[in-house]
């Protein structure tokens, strides 16, 4: 495990990935009304009014095996406040270019500065690494 992981970064973009993969994953509950009927989107813009087609991604087998891998670490290797506070800030940050949602993440977490949650996120995952 440790050969895979070299650095904080490699630890952030571990988790960060496995969000992404998580949320490519299919649903657990599939709830079919109407079995014959494709699949269709529950969006305005799926009746026809857009030119584009928005097509989902799948999960390939090794970001479902680095999930894995980020679900162990996450489960065995930290504690409850600091495993809760990396999910969020993955999930946050899933497909998003400029990062997570600092001032929505303190909100959540009842802090007033987006900049405890950021520096609680950084010693958490240094944290991690020499836990590692």
């Amino acid at each position: 495990m440790r050969n895979q992981i070299n650095s904080i970064t490699d630890i952030d973009d571990l988790f960060k990935e496995a969000a992404e993969t998580e949320r490519k994953l299919p649903a657990y509950l599939r709830v079919q009304k109407m079995a014959s009927w494709p699949d269709y989107v529950t969006e305005w813009s799926g009746y026809g009014y857009s030119l584009s087609e928005t097509t989902r991604l799948k999960a390939t087998p090794e970001q479902i095996t680095r999930l894995d891998l980020a679900v162990d670490i996450g489960l065995h290797k930290l504690d409850t406040e600091d495993r809760k506070l990396i999910w969020a800030v993955s999930h946050s940050a899933a497909f998003r270019e400029r990062g997570p949602k600092w001032s929505k993440l303190a909100k959540i977490l009842g802090l007033h500065d987006p900049r405890i949650v950021k520096r609680r996120y950084k010693d958490a995952l240094v944290n991690l690494y020499y836990r590692l």
